[in-house]
């Protein structure tokens, strides 16, 4: 019989760690660090490892993965995108622990040797780590995420890492298994409420950035580097005169269009982006603020990045507009922003006098998404992970569906 023990992401988002262990052969399931709050925290260690399943690129899902490194020599098995992407975040989290004053518990050799140890699988194809049956699905969270499917001795687990069910610009809903599940391993984000229809959303968007040029002021749009700038690249696509890319969103851009079967509209990104201004320097920066203009820049949550520049420059600017179109994290200068108008770090903090708004593009399936893949799945078990209210969404998905749930503690296991 064998074991899934849950070491991390458990009722909380970060640090996203699930050990499968069949008794020969241990594949960890995500591996990832918690940024917040500083320093950084991480899942506990694990030795013996066959192989790792980053099921995509977020730190809190691979940032740990060189952890593994220091004691052994596991397999990396996620798709190209997801590799090559870890690459670019795991970089800049080391360069940033390095600013900051914090240590890692792993050094630029133990990146090195999880970078030659990565193996690359596309969606769809099985293959096996020695006795256990495994095969990767489309997650529709960004680019290269998925889902993971584990078969061993006739039992079925399907791990959803970050998920989305429905349709986004950049890519399209999730895919889900054919195959019966035992146990179904679901993130529970947004399980406490479903998103607003992304169109109103857009909508509301393009009228906010409407007003401000007109205003011929400034519109600022922290990003994630990863998918939710490339996402505003072509919901904004009309704006292209005005469209400013800024920060690691140049380097993320130019991953994906290095890996354009993971790109839903690859063509018109890669058209928008040869022709988007890409900025490199402060001057470029200073110059660019001159005239009304709509910058996609990181960091999303304003911790860093050259947004916290361009914040800084039109926050007495009270007709340009500052555009949350991320999730905000506790203790982010972001979310202090969005709830105090006051941007605090542990440099500087100052009042920011521009028009400050909110829009929902979340790339994590809604409490409705999360319902329907349950109700589409039919498992037999379902275990509630990644969110902060994994316990009320798995008794409530006991009494809806009379499922048995299970919402574990850290280092929980459950026997499969």
């Amino acid at each position: 019989m064998s074991l899934l023990r849950f070491l991390g992401g458990v009722g909380e988002v970060g640090k996203s760690a699930v050990l499968f262990d069949t008794g020969k052969t241990k594949i960890l399931l995500d591996y990832g660090v918690k940024l917040q709050p500083e320093p950084p925290t991480y899942p506990p260690s694990v030795s013996n490892v066959e192989a790792v399943i980053p099921t995509h690129a977020h730190l809190d899902h691979s940032g740990a993965v060189p952890i593994l490194f220091s004691k052994g020599m596991p397999s990396v098995v996620a798709t190209k995108p997801t590799l090559d992407m870890m690459d670019l975040l795991i970089r800049d989290f080391m360069k940033v622990a390095r600013k900051k004053g914090y240590s890692t518990p792993f050094d630029k050799n133990d990146f090195k040797r999880a970078q030659r140890n990565y193996h690359i699988v596309d969606y769809g194809r099985e293959f096996f780590i020695h006795d256990v049956r495994v095969k990767l699905c489309d997650a529709g969270h960004i680019p290269g995420s998925a889902c993971v499917l584990l078969e061993h001795q006739g039992k079925t687990i399907f791990y959803t890492g970050d998920i989305k069910l429905k349709n986004q610009l950049l890519l399209n809903g999730c895919e889900l298994p054919k195959e019966k599940i035992d146990v179904l391993i679901i993130e529970s984000t947004y399980a406490d409420r479903s998103h607003p229809e992304r169109s109103a959303e857009e909508r509301n968007l393009k009228e906010e950035i409407d007003h401000t040029i007109n205003q011929e002021e400034i519109v600022l749009v922290p990003s994630f580097a990863v998918a939710r700038a490339q996402e505003m690249m072509l919901m904004l696509k009309d704006y292209l005169n005005y469209l400013v890319l800024d920060g690691m969103a140049k380097d993320a851009t130019e991953i994906l269009l290095r890996n354009p079967r993971y790109v839903k509209k690859y063509d018109e990104l890669k058209k928008l982006y040869g022709r988007i201004r890409k900025i490199r320097n402060n001057a470029e920066r200073k110059k660019v603020l001159r005239k009304p203009c709509v910058i996609i820049s990181t960091g999303g949550m304003l911790n860093g990045g050259p947004a916290v520049f361009y914040l800084k420059k039109i926050r007495n600017r009270r007709e340009s507009l500052l555009a949350f179109v991320g999730f905000q994290v506790e203790g982010t200068a972001g979310k202090s922003v969005l709830d105090t108008g006051i941007y605090r770090s542990e440099e500087q903090e100052f009042e920011v006098n521009c028009r400050i708004r909110k829009f929902d593009f979340s790339s994590h399936a809604g409490r409705d998404e999360l319902i329907e893949i349950i109700k589409r799945i039919k498992p037999k078990k379902v275990v509630c992970v990644h969110g902060d209210k994994c316990a009320e969404f798995a008794r409530e998905i006991e009494r809806e569906f009379g499922i048995e749930t299970m919402a574990p503690k850290e280092g929980e296991e459950l026997r499969v």
